[in-house]
């Protein structure tokens, strides 16, 4: 049911022009968010080039005579790094929420290299998120903005040493989210998030998260998350791409906190 009133909500918006690409005159946010954002990765490329690695040092021969090194190969895996890192802010426009935990935002990111325009994404109590397909969502935002989701903490036990799980909030993506309360002071949590993820196919990967966020029990979002993922897939029989990524945020601003984050 809270599924479909959301959906619901969602098809009105949509005719409303309120979904997809952002209006040129959009409404007056219900509530605004501020992150600052530091992320980083590293992705590795290993690729086998030849079957004839080694050839001298395992001593191979023809006609009884050892070949000349001329004519081996050496190391026969080519490995290639590239790292990319970029720090920004993150703005997050609330639009519209609904009593089943629904969200709509509009979220931009604005980096010193990269920019990611205004899209408006829809955000499910259980952390998912929809978006316009044309759309490309930043990498900041799609790790930040499940966090938003008001079904992380409603009806939990948040007291110390408490867990819970959830489905993973990636489409074609199947895994968990553990989250387990380490600490409360008053109105704020500390968690510490563990997922384990896999997307099967052609572009499939596998993928563990480990993370802790400070979080706001009362305004429903975090303070402050830090996350290292680390992803790895086969593209081709001989090769392998590991990715491994950090991120960092802190909310700097909250149209809902009267004093600062």
């Amino acid at each position: 049911m809270a599924r479909r009133s959301f959906l619901a909500l969602l098809s009105f918006l949509a005719l409303a022009g309120m979904v997809g690409a952002a209006p040129a005159a959009a409404p007056k946010p219900l509530r605004t968010l501020v992150y600052a954002i530091a992320y980083a990765t590293r992705a590795r490329n290993e690729e086998l080039t030849s079957g004839f690695t080694g050839a001298v040092n395992m001593g191979n021969a023809r006609g009884g005579q050892r070949l000349p090194a001329a004519a081996t190969a050496g190391d026969a895996t080519v490995d290639r790094q590239a790292d990319v890192s970029d720090d920004g802010t993150l703005t997050i426009n609330v639009i519209a929420a609904t009593g089943d935990g629904g969200l709509v935002v509009d979220a931009a990111f604005a980096g010193k290299t990269t920019t990611q325009p205004t899209i408006r994404v829809a955000i499910f109590a259980d952390g998912r998120l929809s978006y316009d397909p044309r759309d490309t969502l930043s990498a900041q935002a799609g790790r930040v903005l499940p966090l938003l989701a008001r079904g992380i903490i409603a009806n939990r036990d948040v007291s110390p040493g408490s867990s819970w799980s959830t489905a993973v909030p990636f489409a074609q993506a199947r895994g968990s989210t553990l989250y387990r309360v380490v600490h409360v002071d008053g109105e704020r949590a500390e968690l510490a998030i563990e997922r384990q993820m896999t997307v099967e196919g052609p572009r499939g990967f596998s993928e563990q998260d480990h993370g802790t966020a400070t979080y706001a029990t009362d305004r429903l979002c975090p303070l402050a998350f830090e996350l290292d993922a680390y992803a790895r897939h086969q593209p081709a029989p001989d090769q392998y791409v590991t990715e491994s990524a950090h991120l960092s945020a802190k909310l700097i601003s909250d149209t809902f906190s009267k004093t600062a984050p």
